[in-house]
């Protein structure tokens, strides 16, 4: 989770991070080196959430954004609706993978896209 939260923080900065490769890209202000560094010290987790396919968390984030109010609390954001299965994710059904509780890696990139859209 934390190259998740550290690429949460390089977008709100501004950075451009993405994989080119094995190698991990990395553009913006000087003065934000120390996030770069942190970045790449994480570099295999950072690429194993870049590398996620688009289209999965495309789809899903759409679905999210319908869901998202004017005002008040955001709720449970869901890709679509499903009854709950164990082992499987609470937002689209899919088999969560090992080590993952409640959402898939696509959902919650999804959510992550969705809730941090717009915090320039």
């Amino acid at each position: 989770m934390e190259g998740m939260r550290l690429l949460a923080q390089a977008n709100a900065a501004g950075l451009e991070v993405r994989a080119d490769g094995d190698l991990l890209v990395i553009r913006g202000r000087r003065s934000l080196e120390r996030l770069v560094q942190r970045l790449l010290a994480r570099k295999q987790e950072v690429m194993a959430w870049l590398a996620t396919d688009d289209a999965e968390v495309a789809w899903r984030a759409e679905a999210m954004r319908r869901q998202i109010p004017q005002h008040g609390p955001v709720p449970y954001l869901v890709a679509r609706h499903v009854v709950a299965k164990e082992n499987h994710c609470l937002s689209c059904g899919s088999r969560l993978s090992e080590g993952r509780i409640a959402r898939c890696t696509a959902c919650t990139q999804a959510v992550w896209l969705v809730l941090t859209e717009g915090s320039d």
